[in-house]
């Protein structure tokens, strides 16, 4: 079968799962969070790195060790995702650095070859992983975890926002418990009973709603907090077969425990910059 153009979905779920992978190199490395990284991995994964070949994930903790007391940084570059018979199809350049427990330090250019299949719930798992160096670079080292930790919060909300089925279950888990979303079509949320209702609202007269964020930016308020901002390109067709399009801006409040799966957002604050409107 030819490799054909994905959904936004289908692209925001790909990504959310890229972004995870790297996380785990960009803190301490423990159980509960080696235990996240091999939720990304479906059993019998083949892996292959400049450290050589590796089939199955039962073996994965074991190249872990070799990473102790490193300080790693991948900056994603670019992002290339097709649909395949075998499931997704991801390809991704990036600028890594590391800093050795000696001091020596390092930056390559690299890229990642990759291919998932459908997991649990929504989200895939990596069945194969490539990692190809290109070449060495003399880089400053820079932080990427911010960066990687809240794009993969923003896919995995975005997408789940496109899924249009009421669901309210994915978004308990990105939540903080005293959270607040000032979205731009409703009063304010403080509940999950009451995004449960929103979802089952507006969004459920539709048949397809897609979000295209651009001018990301992350930065760290203190340990652990951040705060996100995002433009989101949105359209959207109704049940009834009306095409919608409209631009929105949002700011969002995050903490962060490592050692979960997601960070989670504190608030929402979003702003209509081009209203939501019908077109032709």
């Amino acid at each position: 079968m030819k490799a054909t153009v994905p959904t936004t979905r289908e692209q925001h779920i790909a990504k959310v799962q890229l972004y995870r992978w790297y996380q785990l190199y960009e803190r301490a490395i423990n159980e509960q969070r080696i235990a996240n990284q091999l939720d990304l991995l479906e059993e019998d994964v083949y892996m292959k790195s400049a450290a050589g070949e590796m089939r199955g994930k039962v073996n994965y903790p074991e190249r872990l060790t070799v990473y102790k007391g490193w300080k790693n940084a991948h900056h994603v570059e670019h992002v290339n995702i097709t649909t395949s018979e075998k499931g997704l199809h991801l390809e991704a350049d990036l600028r890594y650095q590391n800093i050795l427990p000696d001091g020596v330090k390092a930056s390559y250019t690299i890229h990642y070859n990759t291919e998932m299949v459908k997991g649990e719930g929504y989200l895939p798992k990596f069945s194969s992983i490539e990692i190809i160096p290109r070449g060495e670079t003399n880089e400053v080292f820079e932080d990427a975890y911010p960066t990687n930790r809240v794009k993969s919060l923003m896919y995995y909300w975005i997408a789940s926002m496109e899924n249009l089925d009421g669901n309210v279950t994915p978004f308990k888990e990105v939540l903080a418990d005293d959270f607040v979303l000032n979205f731009s079509t409703s009063s304010t949320i403080t509940s999950i009973l009451d995004l449960e209702k929103w979802l089952n609202g507006t969004p459920k007269q539709l048949s397809n709603s897609e979000h295209y964020p651009k001018h990301f930016e992350v930065k760290q308020i203190m340990e652990n907090e951040y705060e996100m901002t995002v433009v989101f390109d949105w359209k959207g067709k109704t049940k009834a077969g009306k095409n919608l399009e409209g631009t929105t801006k949002h700011t969002w409040y995050i903490i962060d425990n490592p050692n979960d799966r997601f960070a989670k957002i504190l608030k929402v604050d979003v702003v209509q910059t081009n209203p939501f409107k019908e077109v032709n």
